[in-house]
Formats: C-alpha cells, sequence, structure tokens
C-alpha cells in the first residue's frame, strides 16, 4: 500500500462505533470527538415547565441595540466544549444574564483555525404592527489588536406583518471564524461575544436558550 493509503486505513481501523453504527467518542491519537468540536447551551426554564426569559423593549430602546435577558435554568447548562476550552476556562461565559449583566461567551482556548455557529431560540411579541427585528453578535476583541473596537455579525431575523400582540417565533443563526483579533492571545486574553437585538416597534423579547456549536 503507498502511504496515503495506510495512513487512512490507521485513522480508521481503531474507530469504536457504537450499535447504530454511528462513531464513537474514541478515536485515533489520542484525538476525540471532544478534542474536536462540542457546544455550550443555555436554556431557560421554557425547556423545563416554566416561561422563557422576558426583555422589555420600551420606547426608549426602539431602534437601538438592546443585551437581551436571560435567566438559565438550574437544569440548563449544558458544557460540551471541546477541551481546550475547559482547560482554559472552567465556566464559559461571564455574567448571570440579568439586567444589566448580559451573558458574555467566552473563546479563550480557540485559534484562527476555529469557527463557530450561534443560535438564539426566542419570539417577540411587538406592540405595533409591521415592526422589524434584527439580531447580532458583538464582539469584544482580546488585547494588543488594530483596530481594537468592538465589531459585529448581524441579520434581520423577523419582518412582523401579521398584526400586533402576538408572538412570532425566530431562531437566529449567525456564523462566525475565529480570527486573529478574538483567538486565544494568552491566559484570560481572548475574544468574547454577546447576543443582542434591535427593533422599531416596542415589545417584549421572550428568549427561550442560546448556543454556541464550536468546532475546534
Amino acid at each position: 500500500m503507498s502511504e496515503g493509503i495506510n495512513s487512512q486505513f490507521d485513522f480508521f481501523k481503531n474507530v469504536n462505533l457504537d450499535e447504530n453504527g454511528n462513531i464513537g467518542v474514541s478515536v485515533i491519537g489520542g484525538v476525540t470527538t471532544e478534542d474536536i468540536h462540542g457546544y455550550y447551551g443555555l436554556l431557560s426554564s421554557f425547556y423545563f415547565g416554566g416561561s422563557a426569559t422576558e426583555t422589555v423593549i420600551g420606547q426608549d430602546d426602539v431602534n437601538e441595540w438592546v443585551d437581551v435577558e436571560l435567566s438559565v435554568d438550574v437544569n440548563g447548562l449544558f458544557d460540551n466544549r471541546p477541551t481546550v476550552m475547559k482547560e482554559a476556562q472552567s465556566i464559559g461565559h461571564d455574567n448571570d444574564g440579568s439586567n444589566g449583566n448580559p451573558v458574555i461567551f467566552k473563546l479563550e482556548g480557540l485559534d484562527i483555525k476555529s469557527f463557530a455557529n450561534f443560535r438564539a431560540s426566542m419570539s417577540f411579541e411587538p406592540e405595533e404592527d409591521e415592526g422589524q427585528l434584527e439580531s447580532r453578535l458583538l464582539f469584544n476583541r482580546h488585547t494588543g489588536t488594530s483596530p481594537s473596537e468592538d465589531f459585529s455579525i448581524e441579520e434581520v431575523s423577523l419582518s412582523m406583518q401579521n398584526g400586533a400582540d402576538k408572538d412570532y417565533i425566530t431562531e437566529p443563526m449567525l456564523s462566525f471564524f475565529v480570527g486573529d483579533s478574538i483567538d486565544t492571545n494568552g491566559v484570560d486574553d481572548a475574544g468574547k461575544c454577546r447576543f443582542q437585538i434591535k427593533s422599531n416597534v416596542t415589545g417584549i423579547i421572550k428568549l427561550r436558550a442560546l448556543t454556541w456549536y464550536i468546532n475546534k
């Protein structure tokens, strides 16, 4: 066999399959699925027989980017980040998600080969018809970058044309790669991000969950 074929054979010959034929956790060379990819989920009580966390969008908040509150259920933290992230930071986020203390996700442990998908699960109850809701991730850079200002990725998540005072459900998905201004620069020195929304009408955001899907 050629060297290339031997390498492929060596990779697959020790892969463990479960009873359904799926690749198990253990793979070759000490690399596991936890080393390669994972996710970090923060769920409200909506998924445990309770309610989503509400953020009121008042008149002063219209057309402004607003941090969305999230009260994480006692059973709502799912920390399945890649191993290197867990080794860098035992907890994957800062703050408790209350008013003025938004959830801020830590990117420490990731490098410029890493990328991620982010999903928010929520609904919006507008007080006026024909409103529009935008979503974004706001990123904080690590030290020593130029420029050093925060930056964001954004999308239009809802166009509400079917009346006011009803729930419009949306699950915005935002993808990003870990560039050299938000990768790991040192201990306690890496990029971070948080979720925000902007509405052109007043209403109530009902946040159910935030999830980051990470590829190392």
